[in-house]
């Protein structure tokens, strides 16, 4: 339901419970002297414990195809308009992995269910298969094509004009509280915002020397697509206001960082943080800087740890 997180990341979901699905095959591979004495007392205990099992895990997985195709028809609009990545790889390996475990569901069945093979439920399960095998299968292949087609452009970029991008914790989100980390949110995860906006490390030669240097013009962090330094800004800004409209919860007698126990002044007292020495005022609300969660240390050198 939450429309920043891209269409590539919300497709991966349908892994999850396809792979849970797929593990509990190990159920059914017991070892050869334990299997033959008693053959019929096997296929009873599987049939009360393994199958149910299956039949949940099965669901699941059904449920998770439908939130991935949801999510990827619900983000087409924009999608669409976003050039061929290696975040596009993400299409690949899930719908795969649901293949295979529906694959082993329909071995389940054949192997320790009543059910006809002739039944509407089993047929139906065959042409399911069959159908995402299919899919799975073109959709593999088309990318995995395209995907060595731009791995040049992708590998050998010219960063000749490209600007100098600012160090990890040099940039704007270093110095914002770390919001964004819950369901539901309606911006950007700060540690998303701060990969964009610190780009990505590669190897490159410059002046017949190699090297390794950070530069935005590639297309994916991940499975996530870049964004423009357009979408950069507004997700940001976004993301900065809501700092700014809900300032961190008072805290009384604790330090941010472990392992300072020494007593440092006024800490923690109305959202004020660390400001200067022992019975100092702290500064006025005027001069600090709204969107931080404390301001600056002077006192103790410890600034760099409470902002």
């Amino acid at each position: 339901m939450n429309k920043k997180l891209s269409a590539t990341v919300s497709w991966i979901q349908m892994s999850a419970p396809s792979v849970a699905l797929y593990s509990l095959t190990i159920m059914a591979q017991p070892p050869f002297e334990e299997e033959q004495p008693d053959l019929t007392t096997f296929q009873r205990r599987h049939r009360l414990i393994y199958l149910p099992v299956m039949h949940f895990f099965f669901v699941c997985a059904e449920i998770g195809v439908l939130s991935s195709v949801h999510s990827l028809l619900s983000r087409w609009n924009s999608f669409k308009r976003i050039p061929f990545s290696p975040a596009h790889a993400a299409f690949c390996f899930p719908a795969l992995a649901h293949t295979n475990s529906v694959q082993a569901y329909r071995a389940a069945l054949k192997s320790f269910s009543g059910m006809a093979s002739d039944s509407a439920f089993r047929v139906a399960l065959d042409w399911y298969w069959f159908f995402m095998l299919g899919c799975s299968t073109i959709a593999t292949v088309v990318i995995t094509v395209k995907y060595l087609y731009m791995l040049p452009s992708w590998t050998k970029l010219d960063i000749e004009d490209d600007e100098d991008l600012p160090e990890p914790h040099e940039t704007v989100t270093a110095q914002m509280i770390l919001a964004g980390e819950v369901l539901g949110q309606e911006f950007h995860s700060a540690a998303v915002l701060q990969a964009n906006e610190t780009g990505a490390l590669v190897h490159t030669r410059q002046g017949g020397k190699s090297k390794y240097v950070r530069t935005r013009k590639v297309t994916a962090l991940g499975f996530d697509p870049i964004m423009t330094l357009m979408e950069l800004n507004e997700e940001r800004d976004a993301l900065l206001n809501w700092v700014e409209k809900n300032p961190p919860r008072s805290r009384n007698r604790t330090l941010s960082v472990p392992g300072i126990t020494g007593f440092v002044g006024s800490f923690g007292s109305n959202n004020i943080g660390i400001y200067s020495d022992i019975g100092s005022v702290p500064p006025p609300r005027s001069q600090r800087r709204g969107r931080a969660q404390t301001s600056d240390y002077h006192g103790y050198g410890y600034g760099s740890y409470f902002t």
